[in-house]
């Protein structure tokens, strides 16, 4: 049996070579690289180097030198080929097998990343001329500069049937390569025609930075609004991921990588500075591109947009994934509030606090747990029944059965009974459970005004020294009783110095609010910081007043006349009151959107 030409480069970027070489040799991290004792030739001290972003070991001892290949054939004694089966086959991927008296010739593929090349420069050229105004003007308010359009080779497709092919038949390719190059389509009565027409062109690049394929976004009515190349023999969707070349230096340096959902959410993450994160191609992220980018990395942080179809895929991912995660290589979640997808969030809220979402992405485990309450209509914030108990224990044991790693399908396993057991528990918690569903339930904007106030204590830490003439923050008491001791514990974190207040909360009996304080916290800026602040208390104060004069209303009814004379003065003094925090709020509220 063959395979393929390109495979042995494929295995050689799917899989880690400190992790094939640390099965035969004890290796330790210093920088970037792995250091130990060589395998080839007797030594004391370690002079043996491994080198993930290279791809490559040395020894600057004995001189030895490769890959994962050449290692697997020194120290098994095996030939090339048996090499290439041991490692797809220890590491569990499928070899792709050729027909031994296959008449393909070894430049085969040549013309296709030469054609793929041309057509790149016919879209890039279109995008600077008169008939790309439309495209740069588009491409200016989506945040992209020539810098940007240049470094990730953005083009523009005229809006023609046949401006492309005629530009490449010029060029001497012929119709079949043409016809095989992706981006040309047939008709049913055999016509070939440009199948990207008006619409802006994205390169797509192998993970040796050849240009093999082009997605493209259409700029009028044009359905579907994305398109890309059909697949080909040098591109197959399931097995590229956008921007990889790109990503793989700081994606191995960061300790991470980030996948967001398209072409555009990943140029402006990555040119806001997180330049570690990739993209699928419009299609379902597969399981090749989840192995991809654990060949190079422990940890993928999914980041789709925060819209139902972004939750439902990253569910997806997390089911695909289940099988191949295991004690080092994991996922993590980032679910993006306001159903924002990645580029809207940054250019609302900045990178800054992109990446303390990101630092706050859910575990794999937690992410399971809170697919399936929303898949079986559970709200945690709820009692839950033994019955709802029993269906959720069921769903969460059939998702974990798909672990294959050991420890991994154990803790989850453990991590799910604890969460189970304490549930709807009557314990020291169950008061917050109750507090928080009474403030949602019984005042809903009572309950968001208070939320966002200690989020603004949490990210402005400055803010616990707030004081004016109407609130001093330290002495301050919210309507809730749980929310004020929630405001306290923050007070003395903040004067211990702690930096990670969220954390503690995580230890807290007052992890039940984190999930709501994250969210709010993503969302808040330093734009008019104190006003934005005070209208927050002045809102708040505001309830308390019109609470306590809705009782003097209905205590109004009193019999005693002296006593209703009081009670009628209290009265009109609460009106008067509450009628100018009303103009107070309001005219703050004018002055914020002015300054906006």
């Amino acid at each position: 049996m063959n395979f393929s030409r390109e495979f042995p480069e494929k295995l050689k970027n799917q899989i880690l070579l400190s992790d094939v070489i640390g099965k035969k040799v004890k290796l330790k991290k210093t920088g970037k690289d792995y250091l130990g004792l060589c395998p080839f030739h007797n030594e004391k001290s370690p002079s043996f180097h491994v080198n993930d972003h290279k791809g490559f070991y040395h020894c600057f001892g004995c001189q030895a030198h490769g890959d994962i290949i050449t290692f697997t054939i020194e120290q098994e004694k095996i030939p090339f080929k048996e090499a290439v089966f041991k490692l797809a086959n220890d590491y569990g991927i499928e070899v792709p097998i050729q027909a031994s008296n296959s008449n393909i010739s070894s430049d085969y593929n040549l013309g296709d990343f030469e054609i793929a090349e041309k057509i790149n420069e016919f879209y890039e050229k279109n995008l600077y001329e008169q008939i790309g105004k439309n495209a740069r003007d588009y491409l200016k308010k989506r945040g992209f500069n020539s810098k940007i359009a240049k470094k990730f080779h953005i083009g523009y497709a005229p809006n023609s049937y046949d401006a492309l092919q005629n530009y490449l038949k010029k060029l001497g390719f012929s119709n079949s390569l043409i016809e095989d190059s992706g981006v040309i389509g047939k008709s049913e009565n055999g016509k070939i025609y440009d199948k990207f027409r008006n619409r802006i062109t994205f390169a797509i690049a192998d993970r040796k930075n050849r240009i093999i394929a082009f997605g493209g976004r259409s700029l009028g009515d044009e359905m579907p609004k994305y398109l890309n190349s059909a697949e080909t023999n040098i591109f197959k969707k399931s097995q590229t991921l956008y921007n990889f070349y790109n990503a793989k230096r700081a994606i191995m340096d960061d300790g991470f990588a980030i996948m967001v959902e398209g072409y555009i959410d990943c140029i402006i993450v990555a040119s806001a500075g997180c330049e570690n994160v990739v993209a699928g191609l419009g299609t379902a992220i597969s399981e090749d591109h989840i192995k991809q980018l654990f060949a190079i990395t422990d940890k993928i942080i999914i980041c789709l947009d925060g819209d139902n179809a972004g939750y439902k895929a990253s569910k997806r991912v997390l089911e695909l994934a289940l099988p191949i995660i295991n004690s080092k290589k994991n996922l993590g979640f980032c679910f993006i509030p306001n159903k924002m997808d990645p580029d809207e969030f940054i250019r609302d809220f900045g990178v800054l606090d992109f990446k303390k979402l990101l630092e706050n992405a859910k575990p794999a485990s937690q992410a399971l747990l809170d697919f399936a309450c929303a898949e079986l209509k559970i709200d945690l914030l709820k009692p839950i029944s033994p019955e709802n108990k029993a269906r959720l224990e069921y769903e969460l044991s059939q998702k974990i059965s798909q672990i294959n790693d050991v420890p991994t399908k154990k803790y989850f396993n453990l991590f799910i009974r604890e969460a189970l057991f304490s549930m709807g528990k009557k314990s020291n918690n169950s008061n917050i459970f109750v507090t928080n569903k009474l403030s949602i339930d019984k005042n809903p904007q009572e309950f968001h005004i208070q939320k966002n106030i200690i989020g603004y204590l949490i990210k402005f830490s400055e803010l616990i020294d707030y004081e004016d003439n109407e609130f001093n923050i330290r002495e301050h008491i919210f309507l809730d009783e749980k929310i004020t001791e929630l405001k306290e514990l923050i007070v003395n974190l903040v004067d211990e110095g702690n930096k990670n207040i969220i954390e503690e909360l995580d230890k807290s009996e007052f992890k039940i609010y984190n999930d709501i304080i994250r969210k709010v916290i993503a969302l808040l800026n330093s734009n008019n910081l104190h006003k934005k602040f005070r209208l927050l208390l002045l809102k708040e104060l505001l309830i308390k007043v019109e609470r306590q004069y809705k009782e003097n209303l209905n205590e109004n009814d009193d019999d005693n006349a002296h006593q209703a004379m009081i009670l009628s003065q209290k009265t009109t003094e609460f009106f008067k009151y509450k009628q100018s925090l009303e103009l107070e709020i309001r005219a703050l509220s004018q002055e914020i959107e002015k300054e906006i």
